[in-house]
């Protein structure tokens, strides 16, 4: 966008169209061919005022300097004429050399000069003022639409201008808009003939353009299928909309503006369902509605009866449960189309004291019997049956277990029952006192005794172990006595001991022995030979008799020395007298007292001879 017209001003406006002279400020002004642009000259002659003269001294000049005063012969004053080429002013400083030509004062030639040095001004004259300097722009003009452009002291400026609206010279955009100083392009326009058989495209120099296609389209006909365009417009498919449904209960048709219609047929019109196990089937509502359903009964209980929808009733061989008539069989069952029998019917009603049979028209007959029976009370004996029962005996079981510490007494559901008590009781031990029922045995307090005995020990262990079975530690009192004094020779200790390589701690574990046989089963190991690793360790054990019985033979140093050897040898899980282990080598250490050639017995490795050897 160019500056504004710097001519638009006052004295622009009033030196548009003067003097001819002016030919660079007409052309910048555009004055009108048919304008007068000369500066007229006044040419009156009348002499103002009029008066009486007696010389032309008395006469007052004329306005137009082309004339000149004269006293006439009757003393007026009057105007003549100046002389040819007499000097005046026509009013124009813009030009030299006035004459007067009949009275006119003609302008001499334009030669006023004006130039201010200025290239951005278009210099001319002005006829009252004289030289003017007007500012020119299309002289900086830089084409671009997004700057303003001026011209000032000789040079040309350009700046950049955001609010102008601009072309981009491309069709395909609209509301182009400055930004910069340039042209930005504005939205892409949008080409769309709403034509489905035109590819709408944008051309930069011919802006939107539609060109032809082949795409699918629809015609607005339902009827048809397969619609395309061709030469811009869209043609009917050649193929027709099928509307069958597939239904006899409608009447299908096919119409241009809504396509299929399928209309229900008047009800009780007579159809198929496709389902071969109805009957009278009938329209109803537009669809084909079964009729009754076909149940294909034959009355056969070893067949059976279904309908298959699509061939219609079926009966198959069953291998169902029936009845062949016989009331001696159960479990009937089917086979090849027929009952066949099953197996023999069990009367047996669980009964001792009745009598069972059989009869094919009735079933099982009971009759009553008189043997020996139980009447399943075990508090009761010598049952009998009685009237089809089981009648209890007179005679009752016998549920005295000869123990003091016991309650006996039957359960008619379990029998005899053994109610531990705690009442007063003799345990046959002189040594004891206070005796008293306790877990089902009498057992009293053995006094303190603060050095127990082997004597002791031994009847303890021995009344609580028993000489033999699982729980027996020794054959008899008297081999008891023999590894308490001279075999082992177990230290005495207390009778508080509960653990160690002692006589008291082996007494006191045989006095809990006595308890019950449970009790038996844990501690009797506890105070025998061994010890069980309660009453003394495998190794306290092993070390105390191989030190005291066969020192020389093993060579231990001490018993550090027989503890640390000891430690690689195996312990069995319960007491046994062969084998190599810490059990078999602590008895046949003790038993070494006697017999010195079975201390080979004895050696860690089990590389020794005897019954405690290493078996490869």
């Amino acid at each position: 966008m160019q500056a504004a017209n710097n001519f638009d001003n006052p004295l622009a406006t009033r030196l548009r169209c003067g003097a001819a002279a002016l030919t660079l400020f007409a052309a910048l002004s555009g004055c009108d061919a048919g304008e007068d642009q000369t500066l007229k000259t006044p040419v009156s002659t009348q002499l103002t005022p009029a008066a009486q003269c007696k010389v032309v001294a008395d006469c007052e000049a004329p306005a137009n300097t082309c004339f000149a005063a004269v006293c006439t012969k009757d003393n007026k004053c009057a105007a003549v004429l100046a002389a040819a080429d007499a000097k005046c002013d026509d009013g124009n400083v813009c030009n030299s050399g006035d004459k007067c030509t009949n009275g006119t004062c003609a302008g001499g030639a334009d030669d006023k000069k004006c130039d201010d040095g200025d290239a951005c001004t278009g210099d001319a004259c002005d006829p009252k003022v004289g030289c003017i300097a007007l500012q020119l722009v299309s002289k900086c003009d830089d084409n671009n639409p997004c700057t303003n452009d001026v011209c000032a002291k000789g040079a040309c400026g350009h700046t950049n201008s955001d609010v102008l609206v601009c072309d981009d010279n491309s069709n395909c955009t609209v509301g182009d808009t400055c930004v910069s100083g340039k042209c930005k392009p504005g939205e892409v326009k949008v080409c769309d003939d709403n034509n489905a058989c035109t590819t709408d495209s944008c051309n930069q120099e011919l802006g939107c353009i539609g060109a032809n296609n082949t795409a699918p389209c629809t015609d607005n006909n339902a009827c048809t299928k397969g619609d395309e365009c061709k030469d811009g417009a869209c043609r009917a498919g050649k193929t027709l909309v099928g509307c069958d449904d597939g239904n006899a209960c409608t009447d299908d048709a096919c119409v241009p503006s809504k396509g299929c219609t399928n209309a229900a047929m008047a009800d009780g019109k007579p159809c198929t369902d496709g389902d071969a196990c109805t009957d009278s089937d009938g329209c109803n509502g537009g669809k084909c509605k079964g009729g009754a359903v076909n149940l294909c009964d034959d009355q056969t209980p070893c067949t059976a009866d279904s309908c298959d929808a699509k061939t219609g009733c079926k009966h198959d061989n069953s291998t169902a449960n029936c009845d062949d008539g016989n009331a001696c069989t159960d479990g009937d069952s089917c086979a090849a189309g027929k009952c066949g029998a099953g197996k023999a019917k069990n009367c047996d009603d669980a009964n001792s004291c009745t009598l069972e049979a059989c009869e094919p028209k009735f079933g099982c007959q009971v009759t009553a019997a008189t043997a020996a029976c139980d009447d399943g009370n075990p508090c009761s004996t010598g049952d009998a049956c009685k009237d089809k029962a089981c009648a209890a005996g007179a005679d009752k079981l016998n549920c005295d277990d000869k123990n003091p510490c016991t309650d006996d007494a039957c359960n008619p559901k379990t029998g005899c029952t053994y109610t531990n008590n705690a009442v007063v009781c003799d345990d046959a031990n002189p040594k004891t006192s206070g005796d008293v029922c306790g877990a089902g045995a009498c057992a009293g307090k053995v006094a303190d005794d603060p050095t127990p005995t082997c004597a002791g020990y031994c009847d303890a262990v021995m009344l609580a172990c028993g000489s033999t079975g699982t729980t027996s530690q020794f054959a008899s009192k008297v081999e008891c006595t023999s590894w308490c004094e001279d075999l082992a020779m177990w230290a005495p200790g207390k009778a508080s001991d509960k653990a160690g390589n002692t006589v008291g701690c082996r007494t006191y574990h045989a006095t809990l022995a006595k308890t019950d046989a449970t009790a038996a089963v844990i501690h009797c190991p506890h105070s025998g030979k061994t010890g069980g690793n309660v009453c003394g360790t495998w190794c306290d054990n092993y070390c105390g008799v191989s030190q005291m019985n066969c020192k020389q033979s093993l060579g231990y140093a001490d018993n550090a020395a027989c503890a640390v050897a000891c430690a690689g040898a195996p312990a069995a899980k319960s007491a046994d007298n062969t084998g190599y282990t810490l059990q078999c080598m602590i008895v046949q250490g003790g038993l070494s007292a006697n017999d010195p050639t079975m201390c080979s017995s004895l050696t860690i490795g089990g590389s020794g001879a005897g019954k405690c050897k290493a078996v490869n």
